[in-house]
């Protein structure tokens, strides 16, 4: 993994949109994963469905450990995991889906952190930025803006992990 320095700042209008267009976008040699409270979503019967972590995707909570599960991103994998995260807004609420991370060709490109929490989403080298103008346009997103080298969130995206008590 090469540089995970956040690139720009993402305040989404529509996360479930948001994730459906890079998913959509980001096709082929790539893959997503989920963390949170996974139990009973389906996402471990997608092929090719794995639980470990991978040079480009890699925990984010560490205490409380939760579910974690790594799907390839392809034309077969995404209408499947569409179906799984438009049943009920997973994306919204702490009792589904609390972290989401895409790599493509190895390399961490996006990153939507607790619950797609505004100060907590994230596009790294990887995501054009003519993707988040598009967005932007179609209403997807509020407002993206470039991430300086000194500028800290909330969420710490540069370190990938969440706050705890143990890191404040």
């Amino acid at each position: 993994m090469k540089d995970v320095n956040p690139k720009y700042w993402i305040n989404p209008r529509d996360k479930p949109g948001l994730l459906l267009a890079l998913m959509k976008e980001l096709l082929g040699d790539a893959s997503i994963s989920f963390e949170g409270r996974l139990n009973g979503l389906g996402f471990e019967k997608i092929p090719g469905a794995k639980t470990e972590e991978t040079e480009g995707l890699k925990r984010v909570a560490i205490d409380p450990k939760l579910g974690f599960v790594v799907l390839p991103l392809n034309k077969e994998s995404v209408p499947e995991i569409w179906k799984i995260i438009a049943e009920k807004d997973h994306l919204t609420n702490e009792e589904g889906i609390i972290h989401v991370q895409i790599e493509k060709n190895g390399e961490l490109v996006f990153g939507g952190y607790d619950n797609f929490h505004k100060d907590c989403v994230v596009a790294y080298a990887g995501i054009p930025i003519e993707l988040l103008r598009v967005l932007k346009e179609r209403g997807i997103i509020r407002v993206f803006q470039k991430a300086s080298d000194t500028q800290h969130r909330w969420h710490d995206c540069k370190k990938g992990r969440s706050r705890t008590k143990e890191n404040p």
